[in-house]
């Protein structure tokens, strides 16, 4: 690979990551800035009632994001995937009889399980979406739900697109697609949160 620009260090982050990183607090500028996409979602879906907790895991992730892509310390990777296998698991189980176990229970359980094995982030990562929007789609296919998804699908097809080695990775470009992948994960999650709490209401 040809080296960065100056104040780069010439090496990419995680597979999904592409971009390059620098020497400064916001490791990989891009992919930084854009996890406050996660805290804005959060604090505008914690607003809202039913989806409280969601909001919640929204902005734990991005926190998580936040410490992964900028000044990421020992213990990013971890809060990364902690927070982001948490939100989905969030998602899956609200509205459901095992709600509660997905909160704080299942924070803590999954902390302590990628303490204790990191490898198996990733594979539960991806178990927990499939199961997340299967149960999801099950549940509701009313555009306020199906919608979301397929815009998270199509955003997961270009991310792998743009992921480290992808034919659409340019590490040292301003456009990173895992960026975009924090924005419209982002909105996709609090489009659906605030569709799922607007239902909520007509209900009662």
């Amino acid at each position: 690979m040809a080296p960065g620009p100056p104040g780069y260090l010439g090496v990419v982050g995680a597979a999904a990551d592409c971009e390059l990183i620098t020497e400064g607090l916001l490791g990989q500028p891009v992919n930084t800035v854009t996890t406050a996409a996660f805290l804005l979602a959060g604090l505008v879906v914690a607003s809202r009632p039913w989806v409280r907790w969601v909001g919640i895991a929204l902005i734990a992730t991005g926190l998580g994001s936040f410490l992964f892509h900028g000044p990421m310390p020992p213990v990013a990777e971890w809060a990364h995937d902690v927070s982001l296998a948490w939100l989905i698991l969030v998602v899956a189980g609200l509205g459901t009889a095992w709600e509660r176990w997905a909160l704080l229970p299942g924070l803590a359980g999954l902390g302590l399980l990628f303490a204790l094995a990191p490898p198996l982030a990733d594979p539960i990562a991806v178990g927990l979406t499939v199961f997340a929007v299967v149960s999801l789609i099950r549940r509701d296919r009313s555009a306020a739900t199906l919608a979301p998804v397929a815009l998270l699908a199509a955003l997961a097809i270009v991310g792998r697109l743009g992921a480290s080695g992808g034919p659409w990775c340019d590490p040292a470009s301003i456009w990173q697609l895992h960026g975009l992948w924090h924005v419209g994960s982002a909105l996709a999650v609090a489009w659906w949160a605030m569709g799922y709490s607007a239902q909520r209401w007509r209900v009662i």
